[in-house]
C-alpha cells in the first residue's frame, strides 16, 4: 500500500475530481466537521463510558472520551508530518486532521448502557432466532448473531435512508477516513465458529449490505484484500485510531477510578509515574509544586499520554513499512516501551473499575432494556394488525421500514440502528413507558 493511493481525498457519494479543499480547511478538516455536527455523535454524551448514568462533571460520558480520543489521535498523525511522504507533504497536517476525525467517529455506533450492549443485542437475536432471522440468508444473519458496534458506525456514516435522501454517500466523508476508521475490515459473516475471522480480526466490523460500499472503497485507495474473502488489509492509520483509543481508555479510566475513590492515589502514582518518565523530565519535582492530589492526579495522566503519544509515534515510523504492508498484526499500543506496565493498569481497571458493582448491575440492567425495547418493536412491525402493535409504529420514526414482511433484514437494521442510536436515559424511559412502569404525567 503506497501512502499516495491511502491518502487520496475522494469522498463517498461525490465525483472523484469534486475535492478541492477550502482556505484554511482540508477536506478531512471537513470531516472532522461533518462527524462533530451530526446527531449520532451529539448523542454520545448521553451514553455510559465506564460509571454509569454519570451525574456530575467528575465523570467521562462517550461524547467527552470521543473529544479526548481525537485529540490524541490528530497528535498521533501529526507525528508523522515529516514520514510520510505522498502527495500531502506540503500539508503534512492533513493526516493528523484525518486521524482525529476517524478517533472522532470511533465509538458512534456503540449501542446505550455500557459496554455490555453488543452482547445484550448479540443474545436478543441468538435467543430469537428462529423468530427475527428465520427468513434472512445466512449473511444477513450473521450481522445480528456476530453483532459489533464498529459495523454499525460504518453504516450510520455511510448509509443515506431512501426516505431521508436520495443523495448517496451517508455524510459523504472522505475514504481514507472512513477507511482509517474501520478497525475490522472484515464481513460479519466472515467470522470463525471459535471466534476471530479469516483475516485473524478480532471479529467482523462490516454488515453484510455495507461490504460492497467498503470494498468500493478499498478498491479506490488500493488496499489489498485477503485471501479472496471480504476481508481487506488495515489502512496503515487505522492502528493509530486504535491507539490513541487504547491509551485514552487505559489512562483516562485509571484517572476516573481515583477521582471516584475506587483507586488509590499511590496506585495511580505508580503506574502512571514510570509511563511519564519515558519520555518526560522532572516528574517528582513538578509534583512537588502541586498542592492538590485531585491536580496531581490529573498532572500525572497528562504527561503519561504525552508520553505514550511520543512512543506509539516512535514504534509506529520504526515499523512503518510492516504497518503499510499489515504484516503486524498486535495493536500498536503493545509495541511501546510501556506495554508492560500499560497491561498491569488494564488488570487494576478490570478488577476494580469494570468490575464495579454499580457498573455491573447497570450493565445487567441494559441486557433487559436492550431486549425488551427490540422484542417489542419488531413484534409490532410482525403483527402490524394488533391494536397495540399500530399505536407502537405510529411512535417509531418516519424513516424505519416498518413492513417487516416486505423486508424483514431492512426492517431489522433500522430498528436495531434506532435503538443504537438511543441515549442511556432515553432508552430507559422508553423501556418504561412500553412496559407500563411508568405513564406520562402520572
Amino acid at each position: 500500500m503506497d501512502w499516495d493511493s491511502l491518502l487520496q481525498p475522494y469522498r463517498l457519494g461525490c465525483p472523484k475530481d469534486s475535492f478541492d479543499g477550502e482556505r484554511g480547511r482540508s477536506e478531512f478538516h471537513r470531516d472532522f466537521d461533518r462527524i462533530i455536527f451530526s446527531t449520532h455523535f451529539r448523542r454520545l454524551f448521553g451514553k455510559t463510558q465506564v460509571v454509569p448514568f454519570p451525574n456530575s462533571d467528575l465523570t467521562h460520558n462517550r461524547l467527552t472520551h470521543s473529544l479526548e480520543t481525537a485529540s490524541v489521535g490528530r497528535s498521533l498523525g501529526n507525528y508523522l508530518k515529516e514520514d510520510v511522504k505522498s502527495s500531502l507533504r506540503d500539508k503534512p497536517y492533513d493526516i493528523g486532521a484525518l486521524v482525529a476525525a476517524a478517533c472522532l467517529a470511533h465509538d458512534i455506533g456503540n449501542p446505550p448502557l455500557g459496554h455490555s450492549g453488543e452482547s445484550a443485542i448479540q443474545k436478543f437475536f441468538a435467543d430469537n432466532r428462529d423468530t427475527y432471522l428465520k427468513d434472512l440468508t445466512a449473511d444477513q444473519q450473521a450481522d445480528f448473531l456476530n453483532f459489533d458496534g464498529n459495523a454499525m458506525g460504518f453504516r450510520m456514516l455511510t448509509h443515506s435512508n431512501i426516505k431521508k435522501t436520495s443523495n448517496p454517500g451517508g455524510l459523504g466523508i472522505t475514504l481514507p477516513t472512513l477507511s482509517a476508521f474501520v478497525k475490522y475490515p472484515c464481513a460479519s459473516y466472515e467470522v470463525k465458529a471459535q471466534g476471530g475471522t479469516v483475516g485473524e480480526y478480532k471479529k467482523g466490523g462490516l454488515f453484510s449490505a455495507d461490504v460492497g460500499t467498503y470494498s468500493d472503497i478499498a478498491f479506490d485507495l488500493k488496499i489489498p484484500r485477503i485471501d479472496n474473502h471480504d476481508c481487506w488489509q488495515r489502512h496503515p492509520l487505522t492502528y493509530l485510531v486504535e491507539a490513541a483509543d487504547d491509551i485514552c481508555n487505559c489512562i483516562i479510566d485509571f484517572e476516573d477510578g481515583y477521582k471516584h475513590q475506587i483507586i488509590a492515589y499511590d496506585d495511580l502514582y505508580e503506574k502512571l509515574k514510570p509511563i511519564a518518565e519515558e519520555r518526560c523530565k522532572n516528574i517528582d519535582t513538578n509534583l512537588q509544586r502541586i498542592k492538590s492530589y485531585t491536580e496531581k492526579a490529573g498532572y500525572l495522566r497528562a504527561k503519561a499520554i504525552n508520553s505514550l503519544v511520543i512512543q506509539a509515534g516512535e514504534s509506529f515510523v520504526e515499523h512503518m513499512e510492516e504497518y503499510r504492508s499489515s504484516t503486524i498484526k498486535v495493536p500498536l499500543i503493545k509495541t511501546v516501551q510501556s506495554a508492560e506496565t500499560i497491561e498491569k493498569i488494564k488488570e487494576i481497571s478490570k478488577e476494580k473499575l469494570y468490575n464495579q458493582y454499580d457498573v455491573l448491575l447497570k450493565e445487567i440492567a441494559g441486557f433487559k432494556v436492550l431486549s425488551g425495547l427490540l422484542e417489542i418493536y419488531l413484534d409490532a412491525t410482525m403483527n402490524p394488525e394488533c391494536k397495540r402493535a399500530e399505536k407502537i409504529i405510529r411512535i417509531l420514526p418516519n424513516d424505519i421500514t416498518k413492513e417487516f414482511n416486505e423486508d424483514p433484514y431492512l426492517t431489522l437494521m433500522d430498528i436495531t440502528a434506532y435503538v443504537c442510536g438511543m441515549t442511556d436515559k432515553f432508552a430507559v424511559d422508553r423501556y418504561r413507558m412500553l412496559t407500563g412502569i411508568e405513564i406520562p404525567d402520572y
